[in-house]
């Protein structure tokens, strides 16, 4: 190994150590490493300078009574990532630090039907105003990433297909057109939320240490996932990796906005479940979910409370539901085999049972005398996720830049 090489390698070992510790004195760190006090020193000194790491005042004496140890942090403020997520009916962005802390996030809703071009002078305007804040607290930009519905091509940056958006152009060059418009010489990256979503519960929540695992993100109309298969995201040859959500799970089900029948998301959407509660209100009027409502202002937890509670109707949706749910993931977990799957977006609000009554379905549904291990949980995430995630992605690429280590 050439000595330059080694250098480089030193240099990222320790700083992957401060990024996975609070504080850190050198003794601590060239333990962890195996590398000499004297090059940590070194090490530390070089980031030092740049601003990247800054010292944190003494640790405690040891058992001896010796001298107390100088302490060293990452600092959080030295760069910042600009998160956008582009939701089917709103835009949620904010800065990320690099202990993937979330300020400054902005919500705006999307009415009407935008052209990507208004979209994208939004962001533009968000992104600007995010790069001041970052400055104000003495950070700089490392980069931006965009998180965008639908099926995204992320080596051109294209939108290939959008279903919440059918006025946008199919292989639209969101990133390029974005890049043009913001004028800053900093990387732009763009990928699907659903991967994204998946890289925020690998690198901060539920998924954390795990190799192979989905989340699945349910809206009031779609459904997504994001697959992490050995450690890294998966998208497939044609960017179609995740698109769970036009699995069918009922041939004669309802109609999807892809234009397909019985898809996994129109099943479970909110729509559909509207149009069941009206149609229940008729032929099961002496529900719990009638006493005080109408149809349409009952909302997914007060059916799912019903259930809980033993309302013969409630338990009725809840079954089909969950059927649904299972032939869905089903198809995904026989394929990929996940350690753990994540439920995001609406079915949060489902609790428990839920869960326990999809784990069940599931392993009747195939290879019923193969014992399945199969975790099902719910995400801690909200609204945030897909710019959180777009975050966490965006600090793994700043740090996986050679030139940080040289």
């Amino acid at each position: 190994m050439k000595r330059e090489s080694v250098k480089q390698n030193n240099r990222r070992l320790v700083l992957d150590y401060l990024r996975r510790t609070e504080t850190a004195s050198i003794a601590e760190i060239a333990s962890a490493v195996r590398i000499s006090d004297p090059t940590i020193r070194k090490i530390l000194q070089h980031y030092c300078e740049l601003g990247l790491v800054h010292p944190n005042g003494k640790g405690d004496s040891s058992l001896d009574g010796g001298k107390r140890p100088d302490l060293y942090r990452l600092n959080p403020a030295y760069g910042f990532v600009i998160a956008l997520h582009v939701g089917p009916d709103f835009i949620y962005a904010a800065l990320t630090d690099l202990q993937f802390q979330m300020s400054d996030d902005v919500y705006e809703p999307i009415e009407g039907n935008p052209q990507t071009k208004e979209i994208i002078e939004r962001l533009v305007s968000i992104a600007r105003t995010l790069e001041k804040q970052a400055s104000a607290y003495g950070g700089k930009i490392l980069n931006v990433v965009i998180a965008l519905p639908g099926i995204v091509n992320i080596h051109s940056g294209d939108s290939v297909y959008s279903p919440h958006f059918p006025q946008w152009e199919s292989n639209f060059p969101f990133r390029d057109k974005f890049k043009k418009a913001f004028k800053r010489n900093i990387p732009v990256y763009i990928d699907g939320v659903n991967r994204l979503q998946a890289i925020a519960e690998l690198m901060v929540g539920q998924a954390k240490g795990m190799t192979n695992f989905l989340i699945l993100d349910a809206m009031e109309e779609g459904v997504g996932a994001g697959i992490i298969e050995g450690g890294e995201s998966l998208h497939g040859l044609n960017y179609l990796a995740g698109e769970v959500g036009h699995i069918i799970v009922d041939p004669r089900g309802p109609e999807c906005i892809c234009g397909g029948v019985g898809c996994f998301e129109a099943a479970v959407s909110m729509k559909h479940i509207r149009a069941l509660l009206q149609r229940g209100c008729e032929t099961h009027g002496d529900s719990l979910l009638y006493k005080d409502k109408n149809p349409e202002e009952i909302s997914l937890r007060e059916l799912f409370l019903a259930a809980e509670e033993g309302d013969v109707y409630s338990m009725e949706l809840m079954d089909l539901i969950v059927n649904y749910f299972a032939i869905g993931l089903n198809n995904v977990s026989v394929t990929i085999d996940p350690e753990l799957i994540v439920i995001q977006g609406i079915y949060v609000e489902a609790g428990p049972q839920f869960l326990t009554k999809i784990r069940n379905r599931l392993t009747k549904l195939s290879l019923p005398r193969v014992e399945r291990d199969i975790s099902l949980v719910y995400t801690t995430f909200g609204v945030e996720r897909g710019a959180l995630g777009a975050g966490c992605f965006g600090i793994a690429e700043y740090f996986m830049r050679p030139e940080l280590y040289r």
